[in-house]
């Protein structure tokens, strides 16, 4: 299962919730810091005192569906047009976390891939329309005819990202 975000590029905002689950503490492997020259924040304040790995919000999603969390995860693949979506890795190698600014103000550097990070937003269970998944994998460069029907996935719609060392 790839995850994949519903909207494209540039739409507008949903409403988001209000209530989070008390997450549970678990660790993720990353690289150290990002690179030097790197901002480090992008978008809004990230509170990285309450982090969610972003393995217990997958294994969760229908009690984390709709809530506003901070995602603690490793950049798995950066939109190589823009770097306006990234995803999230997880311990699953066929499952990601599709992560993307629906106001399109939160840019990833193209070259973020296996920097941990600290994502501020809402998280969903997602499925996104066949044209819409094949765009995505052909702006991160990948062959979009191996997409075939709607991908079930999942996704957050980013208000902030901070890069933390591993």
């Amino acid at each position: 299962m790839t995850a994949l975000f519903l909207l494209a590029c540039a739409t507008a905002e949903s409403p988001v919730a209000a209530s989070t689950p008390t997450p549970e503490p678990a660790s993720v492997t990353a690289p150290a810091a990002p690179p030097s020259g790197w901002v480090v924040a992008l978008g809004e304040s990230v509170d990285s005192t309450v982090v969610v790995p972003v393995d217990t919000l997958v294994n969760a999603a229908d009690a984390w569906n709709g809530k506003d969390v901070v995602i603690d995860g490793v950049v798995k693949e950066v939109c190589q047009k823009k770097g306006c979506w990234h995803t999230i890795s997880t311990a699953s190698p066929d499952v990601t976390v599709m992560a993307k600014d629906k106001e399109y103000k939160v840019f990833l550097p193209k070259d973020a891939a296996g920097q941990r990070v600290h994502v501020k937003g809402t998280f969903a269970a997602v499925e996104t329309p066949e044209e819409e998944a094949r765009h995505y994998a052909e702006d991160a460069g990948r062959d979009p005819s191996t997409i075939v029907g709607p991908q079930k996935g999942y996704a957050v719609d980013v208000a902030g990202v901070k890069f933390v060392e591993g």
